[in-house]
């Protein structure tokens, strides 16, 4: 039976990434601080997989973003929490995004693709290619399985709230990724990984963390060690 993605509490990332205290949450304001810096200023965004849409509200007011989603409970959350005249969320039910060719700018797609079959992955990087306009950016991210992240993964089924036994279904290393972005027809494609020490060093203090965060992904980028890949490609 295929995991079911409504047996996630509404809203859980989010209320995890607005403690502002302990390891997962320094891990998602890491993790975003990267994603927003890659997105820089663009007019139209899309992030996929967008759950509670705490990346599309961390996004400047001038962008016009667009979070999707296929799980209605999360999307309700998003709306009620961060729809706003240039932030709409919209659920979608297939790999076929509702939106016409060249939309948009740039697209993100964070820590979705380890949850889907490599088919539909595939299906859904062709729609990227689609509704990208030309020389527009996907920036995808996903554990890194030829890092210490299994590692990671075993202590956070036991310990958190969520378990990912069920839900990484597809895994990643750099390789594998990089193929699979030139394999679709994407340009200019670059996979290397980032965060490993830093949001841990949360749980020794929280400011030291942040200190730890430009000397961990230097370190990341170039050991290769770091816990998410991520992806940087062109339309």
């Amino acid at each position: 039976m295929a995991y079911s993605y409504d047996s996630i509490p509404v809203g859980f990332y989010d209320e995890v990434f607005q403690r502002n205290r302990g390891i997962q949450c320094k891990w998602h304001h890491h993790k975003f601080r990267r994603i927003v810096e890659e997105i820089g200023h663009v007019s139209k965004h899309l992030d996929f997989g967008c759950g509670p849409g705490t990346l599309v509200h961390l996004l400047p007011p001038k962008i016009s973003a667009v979070g999707v989603d296929i799980a209605a409970p999360q999307l309700s959350y998003a709306e009620k929490n961060y729809a706003g005249p240039e932030k709409q969320f919209i659920r979608i039910d297939s790999s076929q995004l509702p939106f016409s060719d060249q939309t948009f700018d740039s697209i993100s797609c964070v820590e979705v693709i380890e949850h889907l079959e490599l088919k539909l992955t595939r299906e859904i990087l062709k729609e990227f290619i689609r509704v990208l306009r030309p020389g527009g950016r996907l920036i995808i991210t996903t554990p890194n399985y030829g890092s210490f992240w299994p590692l990671v993964e075993v202590m956070v089924n036991r310990l958190s709230d969520v378990s990912y036994e069920e839900q990484h279904i597809t895994k990643f290393k750099r390789t594998n990724l990089l193929a699979l972005l030139k394999e679709i027809g994407f340009s200019q494609v670059e996979v290397t990984s980032f965060m490993s020490a830093s949001p841990f060093l949360a749980g020794i203090n929280w400011t030291f963390a942040d200190w730890a965060w430009t000397p961990d992904q230097i370190i990341s980028r170039v050991s290769g060690i770091g816990l998410l890949l991520l992806g940087i490609a062109r339309r």
